[in-house]
C-alpha cells in the first residue's frame, strides 16, 4: 500500500500542474506518430500497445443479469497516454537519474459496477517502465496493479478481474462472432477536418461469472463489448466531446454509433451496423439521428448530461428510445464523464452501453 501511494504521488509530481494528462488526450503530442491510410491492422500484434501514438485504450463494457433478472453493468478500461512533458525540445526522452522510470507513458485504469440503485467507480494510475501497468498483445494480457484482462491472443476466451472498495468481479468471456473493423478498414474519422483513430471492436462476447457488491455475491451472465482505439490526433480544439452508443440488437446484430460535438461547425456522426443478412454496414453523417430527451445533473461538476435518447436510422428501419439503467452513472475521476448501461425499446429491444464526455 505504501509503495502504491508513493508511486501515485510520484506520477502526479511528474505531470503538468495545469492539467492531468488525459484532459489533453485529444492533442497531437510532439514526437508522436500519426496514422496513415491504409491501415494494416493485424492480430494478435495490434491487441498490444502502440506506444509511439499519443493515446490508446482497451475498453470493455458488459450488460449482465443475475439469476433473479437484476440488471448489472460492468466497465473495465485501461488508458495509455504518451506525455509531452517527458520529452525534450528535440523529442528525446527526458531521463530521471538512477531510475527505471525512464518512460514517457502514463497509464490509467477505470472499473465500475452499476445497477439501478448503485454506481461504484474506481480509478488507478501508473507510470510506464515499472511493470505496474502494461499490455502484451502476443500473449494477451492487459493489467494495472491487480486489475487484469487476459486470455487467448485471438480473443476467443478471455478473463476479466477487478477489485474496488465496494465491489469485485471475476468474469469469463467467450467470443461467438468476429472482430469488427470500424470506419475504413479500421481507420475511423472523427471530425470534418480529418482527425482520426485506429478503431476496432469485439461486440460478440458472452459472459459468465461472479460480481460481488458490498459483500453480496451475484452469479451473472450476459453480453460484453470490447473497443480498441489508438491515435495521435483524435480530436481538435474545436471538438468538446462525444456521445457513444453500443447496442446489442440481438445475439447476431450489433450497433455502434458516435457523435463528436463541434463548437465551430456541424457535429460529426459515424457508426457501424453488424447485420445477420446484409453484413457490415458503415453509417455516416445524415444516415442517422440521435436526439436527447431527458437529462441528469452531475452535482460534482454542475453539468447536465442527457441520459435518455432517441436513435433513428431510417434506411435500416431502426427507431429506438434508450434509457439509462442508472441516471447517476457519473465517473467522477480526474477526468469526469458519464458511462453506464442502458436499455432500449422500439423497433428493437435490448441492452447496451452509453458513454458521454465533455459536458
Amino acid at each position: 500500500m505504501i509503495l502504491r501511494i508513493f508511486s501515485t504521488l510520484l506520477i502526479l509530481s511528474l505531470l503538468p500542474t495545469t492539467s492531468f494528462p488525459f484532459s489533453n488526450i485529444f492533442n497531437t503530442h510532439k514526437g508522436a506518430v500519426l496514422l496513415e491510410k491504409p491501415l494494416n491492422i493485424t492480430f494478435p500484434k495490434d491487441h498490444g500497445a502502440h506506444e509511439d501514438f499519443t493515446t490508446e485504450w482497451w475498453y470493455l463494457t458488459a450488460n449482465l443479469k443475475d439469476k433473479t433478472g437484476k440488471a448489472l453493468g460492468i466497465q473495465w478500461t485501461l488508458f495509455r497516454s504518451l506525455q509531452n512533458d517527458f520529452l525534450n525540445a528535440d523529442n528525446t526522452v527526458k531521463k530521471i537519474e538512477g531510475s527505471s522510470w525512464n518512460d514517457q507513458q502514463i497509464w490509467m485504469g477505470h472499473a465500475t459496477v452499476t445497477s439501478d440503485n448503485f454506481h461504484y467507480f474506481e480509478e488507478k494510475l501508473a507510470r510506464g517502465g515499472t511493470g505496474q501497468a502494461g499490455v502484451n498483445g502476443i500473449e494477451f494480457s492487459a493489467w494495472i496493479d491487480d486489475w487484469s484482462f487476459f486470455g487467448r491472443n485471438d480473443w476467443t476466451e478471455l478473463t476479466l478481474k477487478a477489485k474496488g472498495e465496494n465491489f469485485e468481479y471475476n468474469l469469463d468471456l467467450q467470443a461467438n462472432g468476429p472482430i469488427v473493423l470500424n470506419g475504413e478498414a479500421g481507420y475511423s474519422v472523427k471530425t470534418w477536418d480529418g482527425h482520426s483513430s485506429a478503431y476496432y471492436s469485439q461486440p460478440f462476447l458472452t459472459v459468465k461469472g461472479e460480481v460481488i457488491v458490498e459483500g453480496q455475491a451475484f452469479l451473472v451472465s450476459g453480453q460484453a463489448w470490447v473497443d480498441r482505439e489508438w491515435s495521435s490526433s483524435l480530436l481538435g480544439p474545436e471538438q468538446k466531446g462525444w456521445d457513444w452508443f453500443s447496442l446489442h440488437l440481438n445475439d447476431r446484430e450489433k450497433l455502434m454509433l458516435f457523435r463528436v460535438r463541434d463548437t465551430k461547425s456541424q457535429d460529426y456522426f459515424s457508426g457501424t451496423l453488424v447485420t445477420e443478412g446484409k453484413g457490415i454496414i458503415k453509417l455516416k453523417n445524415n444516415d442517422f439521428e440521435i436526439t436527447p430527451l431527458a437529462y441528469a445533473l452531475n452535482e460534482n461538476t454542475g453539468s447536465n448530461i442527457p441520459v435518455k435518447w432517441k436513435i433513428e436510422i431510417p434506411s435500416q428501419k431502426i427507431s429506438v428510445i434508450t434509457n439509462a439503467i442508472n441516471a447517476n452513472s457519473f465517473n467522477n475521476g480526474l477526468v469526469p464523464y458519464w458511462e453506464g448501461p442502458i436499455s432500449f425499446k422500439g423497433s428493437h429491444e435490448g441492452m447496451g452501453y452509453l458513454e458521454m464526455t465533455g459536458y
